[in-house]
């Protein structure tokens, strides 16, 4: 096998290395569609389309008091943002944003967003950037979910 000079190197394939990953891979995929199934999704929007992504963590229905809301009181295995209405999503399982969020709690600054309406929430914006660091950095990762 051949040395990797940077973590965005591919090393020199190996078969049976591949087809065990992909194998795994298989099985992620086959337990989102089963959570699809059960509606295990929790899906927001971008009307924007600015490349962000909010996430929601508070609400205040009415002036009633702030209280958990959207990521924090989810049920659903995965959070789907859609980023137009023409097919382009992101799919993450709520336990990496929720870990994602844990980590970076101390850099995220929480915003107000329809503070005039009558459910006020407060979320975390993230730029595209962070979004990434998100789905790819093993900073993140928790159990792998094909076990």
């Amino acid at each position: 096998m051949s040395k990797k000079n940077s973590k965005f190197d591919i090393p020199t394939p190996y078969f049976p290395d591949d087809l065990r990953y992909g194998k795994r891979g298989e099985k992620v995929v086959e337990r989102f569609l089963g959570d699809i199934g059960q509606g295990s999704l929790e899906v927001k929007s971008d009307r924007y389309r600015n490349g962000r992504m909010v996430l929601e963590v508070e609400q205040n229905p009415k002036g009633a008091g702030w209280r958990p809301s959207g990521l924090m009181v989810t049920e659903a295995h995965w959070w789907v943002y859609q980023y137009n209405l023409d097919g382009a999503f992101t799919v993450v399982s709520v336990a990496r944003v929720k870990r994602y969020l844990e980590l970076n709690k101390d850099n995220l600054e929480l915003k107000l967003c329809g503070a005039r309406g009558d459910n006020p929430t407060k979320g975390y914006l993230l730029q595209p950037e962070d979004v990434i660091d998100m789905l790819t950095n093993p900073a993140y990762d928790g159990k792998p979910l094909d076990e």
